[in-house]
């Protein structure tokens, strides 16, 4: 049949004098797709991730452990594992006793759909019709639980500006694409910021304003910018990218059009922006050893400490949520000198 010569024609292009030429990874991106989907497919049948663990924070383990640790200060862990000890050591009681009834009881609210229930319905975002007041307010008081302070031992420090604002109604996030002629990451794209002045800066956010009214025309920090707090970040994983200790400050730019801004063609080629939709998709994100990680569905491969800035946002503030937001449609979202 035809399918069966298709397969071995595959197979002739794989195998040469009985050595393999081409790994699964050198197909195309769809190719490769398909073939995750369906080993997904028959991982689910053959039952082996149906014990799907959900964690304390997050179900990765990863990133459930790494939560914990930035997040909470030992004595809070300590208590909470004494918590759960107790728990147990009250559990193992019962059982012993034959006590199911009230095992039970305890045990309920650790079922997998009770869990989930709460997470939903304590973390909900309602990003449906763009950041509104309701939302902003959610964002705001996620990121002011974090610490908040970089050390000043730093001698170089830099401030940037991740910057959120509505297009349309959709929610995305707004980038500068660096001038050729710049000498230092020509080309790149980043976030708008830059070194702070200690002569007229008087905090890191006034540093991130100044340089996004210098590098982009057109947005009114003064009355339409809402500085909605500072994104925790590890500091030496930030020094070990850029070697800058660099602060990143989240703000609402408010709704913009394409006529709204005009970048400094001075330092800015362009701005674009990518509609926050695009960034919760793990497939659009490149994770390699040692790197920060890259997105990939934008117009422009995002990488380095942007990337990283991005990708921190991601996980560590939009995760704790159960995001509603618009699926992407393709608009040119662009707007250049």
């Amino acid at each position: 049949s035809d399918s069966d010569s298709d397969s071995n024609n595959d197979k002739k292009k794989l195998f040469q004098n009985n050595v393999w030429r081409q790994a699964v990874d050198d197909h195309d991106l769809s190719s490769m797709r398909a073939v995750v989907n369906r080993i997904s497919v028959q991982e689910q049948q053959g039952g082996r991730m149906r014990q799907r663990k959900l964690g304390v924070l997050r179900e990765d383990p990863k990133e459930d452990m790494r939560l914990l640790i930035e997040n909470y200060t030992v004595p809070s862990l300590a208590s909470a594992l004494r918590d759960r000890e107790d728990v147990l050591q009250h559990c193992a009681t019962l059982l012993a006793e034959n006590n199911i009834d009230e095992l039970r009881e305890i045990l309920r609210p650790f079922e997998s759909q009770y869990v989930e229930m709460r997470r939903q319905k304590e973390l909900n975002l309602d990003l449906s019709k763009g950041f509104d007041t309701s939302s902003l307010e959610i964002l705001r008081k996620g990121l002011n639980r974090m610490p908040r302070r970089v050390s000043q031992a730093h001698q170089h420090r830099a401030g940037v500006v991740l910057p959120l604002c509505n297009v349309d109604g959709v929610p995305c996030i707004l980038f500068e694409k660096r001038s050729a002629h710049l000498r230092a990451h020509p080309d790149e794209v980043c976030l708008p910021g830059g070194m702070v002045s200690t002569m007229s800066d008087k905090s890191i956010v006034a540093t991130c304003l100044r340089e996004m009214s210098e590098e982009i025309g057109g947005i009114d920090v003064e009355n339409s910018v809402s500085v909605l707090g500072v994104l925790r970040c590890n500091w030496g994983e930030v020094h070990h990218l850029v070697g800058v200790a660099v602060t990143p400050v989240v703000c609402f730019i408010g709704d913009i059009t394409f006529a709204d801004l005009k970048p400094n063609p001075d330092e800015v080629a362009e701005c674009f922006t990518v509609p926050l939709d695009l960034f919760l998709d793990s497939e659009r994100w490149v994770h390699r050893q040692d790197f920060a990680p890259m997105f990939t569905g934008g117009p422009y491969a995002i990488w380095g400490l942007t990337g990283y800035i991005v990708n921190r946002f991601v996980k560590d503030v939009l995760a704790r949520y159960r995001v509603q937001i618009p699926p992407y449609e393709p608009l040119r979202h662009r707007f250049t000198p």
